[in-house]
């Protein structure tokens, strides 16, 4: 009886990988980019206004022929664009062909990038994601839930990766803010983009020059009394050099 209980433990583990393998491989693979990632995301009110950069982290210059972005409800193509290596390209709303009418949503939104293949490279989303988005599919092992909080739903907010190639695809890479209220002017209507070519360089702050005290008049009084210390001697010695002689 012995010699059976390992051949069932045995048979036991593989009916068990069985049934559990499938459901292994059906999990979730959420890999970083490593070419392509978004980096910003402007969401104003105005649709037209809205814009998104990608920034190429591979060491050589990549061109996007055949990439498309996606929202929750659509997916557009995206003009032949090169990205030299280590370098931003931005990308506005108002020059993609079908981009949403009413643009993306201020409270539960996503915005995904695909390749020339169609396949995901690398997401973001706000707010909740749900199921019945058009995009939800295809990038529902990106998405989080919840994703990144909308600052202010009904404002122009903005949403921005705090280090570049840092990507831990978790909402924590991400910050967010608001630009201004609905109803008024923005803060900054459109923020000042990156350099959309030429790799990214540090701007090096040279150290700062360090000038010499000037002098204030306090040494004064120790220089007085070398002077009066030498015209003592100098008196002294002129007086010896007169005084007659005893002996004369």
């Amino acid at each position: 009886m012995r010699s059976l209980r390992p051949l069932s433990l045995a048979v036991g583990l593989l009916l068990l990988g069985g049934v559990f393998g499938p459901l292994a491989a059906t999990l979730p693979a959420r890999a970083a980019s490593t070419t392509i990632e978004i980096t910003d995301v402007y969401n104003p009110v105005a649709q037209a206004d809205e814009w998104f950069q990608l920034y190429n982290m591979s060491k050589g210059s990549l061109t996007l022929t055949g990439w498309s972005v996606c929202t929750s409800t659509t997916c557009v193509s995206l003009p032949t664009t090169t990205i030299e290596s280590f370098s931003l390209a931005k990308f506005k709303a108002s020059a993609l062909t079908g981009w949403p009418a009413k643009g993306m949503d201020g409270a539960n939104e996503m915005l995904g990038i695909k390749d020339q293949a169609g396949k995901p490279v690398d997401s973001l989303n706000w707010g909740i994601p749900v199921t019945t988005w058009k995009n939800y599919e295809a990038f529902k092992d990106m998405l989080w839930n919840p994703g990144i909080k909308a600052p202010d739903p009904n404002a122009n907010q903005s949403f921005f990766r705090m280090a570049l190639a840092s990507d831990n695809d978790k909402p924590t890479d991400w910050l967010s803010n608001v630009k201004g209220q609905t109803g008024g002017p923005a803060a900054t209507a459109t923020p000042a983009a990156a350099p959309t070519s030429g790799p990214l360089t540090n701007t090096v702050i040279p150290p700062k020059t360090v000038t010499k005290n000037p002098t204030t008049g306090g040494e004064f009084p120790f220089l007085l009394a070398l002077v009066l210390l030498g015209a003592l001697a100098g008196i002294r010695y002129f007086r010896r050099g007169t005084t007659p002689s005893r002996n004369s």
